[in-house]
């Protein structure tokens, strides 16, 4: 009886695979996480670009060898920001122009009077026990209210395709979603999705204030809430932010709106 189950279990299997065109090999993969040196350097890296985005490879490497009192190569710090995802930000020549994508920056001039008139999306490294994650946010920008949010141990367009969807069936739509030109963002899943309710995208030109709300919003969500508790395992990385998010919405209060919570200022002006 065992050994016919078995035998049905992968003649099941082999049919899935088969139907999402993937190797069953790949079920079987377990990647092979960072090395420990490499993850200490990938916390100080967070913690430092977190504090001051400014700071690009070589100047995160000069703080690296500081702090640790050795030398590192100014490769494995190329590599390992490149891998979370991080560049330095600064003020862009005005000449410059980017042939990456060809959506361009909706947000010139543009003033955001009322809530769900534009919403910021922006994706951001998280530390985990063992490892690194990634974590995607949309913010509207009149509020500051965090529409949706989510965690994922890779950097695909799904999760955030499926974050946006989340946020636009539990909020409506917004006339506008800025992001950078990620290519999560500029993709044909994320874009797609956009079209088909009728959502503008714009994109950020670089510099320093290309995404300057949710940049300030991901040092708040780090020092607030990562940064507060010992190393989390994805598991428990997710329930914090949960309740931080939960925390944020309806009770933090915030200069930049008289001091009232992004839920007050939202829920006010709809």
């Amino acid at each position: 009886m065992a050994k016919y189950m078995s035998t049905k279990y992968r003649m099941s299997l082999r049919k899935v695979t088969k139907l999402l065109q993937i190797s069953r090999s790949s079920l079987y993969y377990k990647p092979k996480g960072e090395d420990k040196e490499n993850l200490k350097l990938m916390e100080l890296i967070d913690q430092k670009y977190t504090e001051d985005p400014t700071y690009g490879v070589r100047r995160m490497r000069e703080h690296l060898q500081e702090v640790l009192d050795k030398r590192i190569s100014l490769k494995r710090v190329r590599k390992l920001m490149r891998k979370m995802g991080l560049k330095a930000v600064y003020p862009a020549p005005k000449s410059t122009e980017s042939t990456a994508t060809h959506y361009i920056n909706l947000l010139k001039e543009k003033s955001i009077t009322k809530p769900n008139q534009v919403w910021f999306a922006d994706i951001t490294y998280v530390r985990v026990k063992g490892g690194f994650g990634y974590c995607v946010a949309f913010i509207d920008a009149y509020s500051r209210k965090v529409m949706s949010m989510r965690i994922s141990n890779s950097l695909g367009a799904d999760f955030c395709v499926d974050a946006a969807r989340e946020a636009i069936c539990k909020y409506g739509t917004p006339e506008v979603i800025h992001t950078d030109k990620g290519k999560q963002f500029v993709g044909s899943d994320f874009t797609g999705l956009l079209k088909d309710f009728g959502i503008k995208l714009s994109v950020s030109e670089g510099g320093f204030r290309g995404n300057i709300l949710i940049e300030r919003f991901w040092r708040t969500y780090k020092y607030e809430c990562l940064y507060l508790w010992e190393k989390m395992d994805f598991r428990e990385v997710e329930e914090k932010t949960r309740e931080w998010v939960r925390y944020y919405k309806e009770k933090r209060h915030h200069q930049a709106l008289g001091y009232k919570t992004p839920d007050e200022v939202y829920i006010a002006l709809l």
